[in-house]
């Protein structure tokens, strides 16, 4: 039997990545699907299981590279059925929440500021998905989901749903270790009450902050490489000389050495190339090796 005539939700096929990634390129995906509930969710995992065909899931695309040739398999997003913000035992005071996976994370950074709940400004202007933010344990100016954090609600390749505390989760520098295919479907979470006026202020300054120093006009999947513990990446990338250097379409952006952004008709293989020239010649002149943070997936 066909997937779409056994869930709710929507299944599409040979979908282009590239108009579900914040780079704006990519290859077609097999298969592109909306579950609309646990029921829905747990069905695709066992077709996938029957067909033996390969899954992801997919966020909001703001921190993946699909590679030019795309994706075998099936891609799932959350972002129709899994978009639940709640607040959690408020008779034990305030400031608990649940929320679902497939929401934006700046939808959640806006519930907590309109309550007056600090501890995830660092996070305002963070492109991409909540689940997608726990998955890579998503940081800025000093902070990382990984601090307010109490647990996670995931679910196996079997469709069994399990909770996990935050002290038995393996968060470290930009990623949550998870058994392999483990989808995260939401998270609980405990911040501070402070003023409303407070915490909006501390928002919207790192919300200027961000905007003077990453490009927003073109784009991009955010930082390509993680900072290493020799200084920032977009340092050690325009110290070598790098800053403004492009293949075809892609280029190494002028505002902030470790954004490449898309110029109008990049492909992945373009931005590839700058991000292994940008390595190799950071490896050369400072003996620094740097890592990959965005999300590399598919075919050449």
């Amino acid at each position: 039997m066909a997937l779409a005539e056994e869930i709710q939700g929507e299944v599409l096929y040979d979908v282009p990545m590239a108009e579900h990634t914040s780079f704006r390129v990519g290859g077609p995906v097999d298969y592109l699907v909306y579950p609309v509930d646990l029921t829905d969710l747990q069905k695709i995992l066992r077709w996938c299981g029957k067909e033996r065909v390969d899954y992801f899931v997919l966020g909001r695309g703001s921190n993946l590279l699909v590679r030019d040739g795309g994706i075998r398999g099936l891609a799932i997003s959350l972002s129709r059925g899994f978009i639940r913000i709640e607040e959690l035992h408020p008779e034990r005071g305030k400031g608990a929440l649940f929320a679902e996976a497939g929401e934006s994370l700046g939808k959640l950074v806006e519930f907590t500021c309109g309550r007056g709940w600090a501890g995830l400004e660092f996070a305002a202007g963070i492109p991409g998905s909540i689940g997608g933010a726990i998955s890579m344990n998503a940081g800025a100016f000093k902070g990382e989901m990984k601090d307010v954090l109490r647990s996670v609600r995931l679910m196996d390749t079997s469709g069994n749903v399990l909770e996990k505390s935050r002290v038995d989760l393996l968060f470290s520098y930009r990623s949550l270790k998870l058994p392999q295919r483990e989808i995260i479907l939401g998270g609980e979470f405990q911040l501070a009450p402070e003023g409303k006026e407070e915490v909006r202020s501390r928002m919207e300054e790192i919300i200027r902050r961000r905007a003077a120093r990453h490009p927003h006009d073109l784009p991009s999947a955010g930082s390509i490489f993680q900072n290493p513990p020799q200084g920032p990446a977009g340092k050690l990338i325009e110290e070598v000389g790098l800053k403004g250097t492009r293949s075809g379409d892609a280029q190494i952006s002028e505002k902030h050495a470790n954004f490449i952004v898309n110029r109008g008709k990049a492909r992945a293989q373009d931005v590839l190339a700058l991000a292994e020239k940008a390595r190799e010649t950071v490896w050369q002149k400072k003996g620094v090796r740097l890592e990959l943070e965005i999300k590399v997936m598919g075919e050449d």
